[in-house]
């Protein structure tokens, strides 16, 4: 290990950095008065961590949970594990975990949109009031509500994906895997941080109540990684190979159906988002590669 700490320490260290870079990223948006102008900086950096995910999951972390699956037959688990397909049928129940949290059970996509609607609504109401010089306040107040409860509806659904996500850095066996992991989750990170931010801005809720909420967001990525640690240590070797699957799933929903989707919905600048898709694709999967022919 680098410097000899240790490769628990070092998670935790990542870990330490994420939760920073997190904060970060809300909170100085936050505190800006000239947030969002860039749009495209920030659509095609989304692409790229898009790509990003969708070649961990499929180069990398499908493979290696495999590889720990046919490695771990043994014991009563490894037994009732031992047929071909439960791998990736465990990367499915991942992938429709993640699709349930977030389109059934909380539904996070309408919820980002019926905000939207609400905000559309609320400037009507402002430009009805300067025109007729009328005070909808009762109105207005309504609107922020409904915002409020979705932008929490969504902080949930994000929460969840946040620890799952994090637990793959506590289950990685390497200190290359899990400095891998921390630089694809660094570059996803941001988008989604700001995703949650402006839904919450949208609801007009008072930015010393935003503060918590994100606050509370920030802290699932500690709680995941410290269990996928404890699993990791003291759990049979075939457990971190089922989360794997599992987390592989989540990555393969933030790829393909969460960004890709959404930044390909409008069809400007598709040369540029498509070309920092295949990027963040490509790149992954160079480093990946590099890292085995290194015996890492």
């Amino acid at each position: 290990m680098p410097y000899n700490i240790p490769l628990n320490g070092w998670k935790i260290i990542f870990q330490t950095f994420l939760t920073i870079l997190n904060v970060v990223c809300w909170l100085v948006p936050l505190k800006s008065k000239s947030f969002g102008e860039n749009k495209l900086a920030l659509s095609l950096a989304n692409a790229f961590s898009g790509g990003v995910f969708l070649s961990l999951a499929f180069g990398h972390l499908i493979p290696e949970c495999v590889h720990g699956f046919s490695s771990n037959t043994g014991g009563l688990v490894g037994g009732l594990m031992s047929n071909e397909a439960t791998p990736y049928m465990l990367v499915l129940s991942g992938y429709m975990l993640i699709f349930f949290v977030e389109k059934v059970a909380f539904d996070a996509h309408g919820a980002l949109h019926e905000m939207e609607h609400a905000q559309d609504n609320t400037n009507k109401v402002k430009g009805n009031n300067k025109k007729n010089g009328v005070a909808h306040t009762h109105s207005k107040d309504a609107q922020q509500q409904n915002s409020g409860r979705s932008a929490v509806i969504l902080l949930a659904a994000l929460a969840v994906h946040s620890i799952l996500e994090m637990a793959a850095l506590g289950l990685s066996d390497t200190f290359s895997d899990s400095a891998l992991l921390t630089v694809s989750i660094a570059l996803h990170q941001p988008a989604e941080s700001i995703a949650l931010l402006v839904a919450f801005l949208k609801s007009g809720m008072p930015k010393n109540q935003i503060i918590v909420f994100l606050s509370i967001f920030s802290l699932m990525g500690p709680i995941g990684c410290g269990l996928g640690i404890v699993v990791n240590e003291f759990a049979d070797p075939i457990v971190d190979s089922i989360m794997l699957a599992v987390v592989a799933g989540t990555f393969v929903y933030v790829g393909a159906t969460e960004v890709i989707p959404e930044e390909f919905e409008d069809s400007d600048n598709k040369w540029k988002k498509f070309t920092a898709l295949m990027s963040g694709i490509i790149s992954i999967f160079a480093i990946t590669q590099y890292t085995m022919t290194l015996g890492l």
